[in-house]
């Protein structure tokens, strides 16, 4: 049941993206901006940013820092601009790449056709809003953790003079609220047994298993340097140079 409740909600992309994405198909450019800019408020998503500040104050061009005046709390809005932008921009590409047609086939062929409609009525049942409400700390912690190995990635080939941003590439957990989201929901579900969370939880499992068919022709397209096209801008602006 567990490996099922972390099926259910996991919108991580990390090593594997396209069959880690389903959370993300069909989302809007305003609910990813939305989604993206709560991860960032909590306290994982400050220590994030604070890491990529330090890091910018360390390794960026000391005459650049100071000829902008750039102090830690610019550099901490200027990586949540940056990690905001190309996050939402990430969301975009993937929704471009990804083959809905052959997705539905694979959805059909596994006999939920109407999976989506299905999923988004079971979202008004009280068990499974519970259920969500309780995730979504572990939720937007995944989406975080991805976001910034994706980024991680993107620095790395491109040679910028930054170290790791990625909590998980730093073996860092200070402020995870993962374990903890997993667990109350977990024991929400086995103390509140339901058909209709159960459904809810059988359907994701559904929609992860056919995501990576919508992948399969474009997976190509889904490089770091594709999902944050344009972020040299960016790193530029706040004086992070390559090596």
């Amino acid at each position: 049941m567990f490996v099922r409740l972390l099926l259910a909600t996991t919108i991580a992309l990390a090593a594997a993206l396209p069959a880690r994405a389903q959370g993300l198909i069909g989302m809007s450019p305003q609910e990813a901006d939305a989604l993206i800019g709560a991860a960032l408020e909590t306290p994982y998503g400050q220590a994030h940013l604070k890491t990529f500040a330090t890091s910018v104050r360390k390794d960026g061009d000391p005459a650049c820092l100071r000829a902008k005046a750039l102090d830690d709390a610019a550099l901490l809005a200027g990586g949540r601009a940056l990690l905001q932008r190309y996050g939402v921009q990430m969301v975009r590409v993937m929704n471009e790449k990804f083959d809905r047609a052959t997705y539905q086939t694979a959805l059909s062929a596994a006999g939920v056709p109407d999976a989506a409609a299905e999923i988004e009525r079971l979202q008004g049942d009280p068990n499974v809003k519970k259920f969500i409400e309780l995730y979504r700390p572990a939720r937007l912690a995944k989406m975080l953790d991805s976001l910034t190995e994706q980024f991680d990635r993107y620095v790395l080939i491109g040679r910028f003079k930054l170290v790791s941003v990625s909590a998980v590439a730093r073996g860092d957990p200070t402020g995870d609220p993962t374990d903890a989201a997993e667990a109350a929901a977990q024991k929400y579900l086995e103390e509140n047994p339901s058909d209709q969370a159960e459904r809810y939880l059988e359907l994701h499992d559904a929609v992860e298993a056919a995501t990576p068919k919508g992948f399969q022709r474009r997976a190509q397209d889904l490089s770091p340097m594709i999902l944050f096209a344009g972020a040299d801008r960016d790193l530029a602006e706040l004086c992070v140079g390559k090596r």
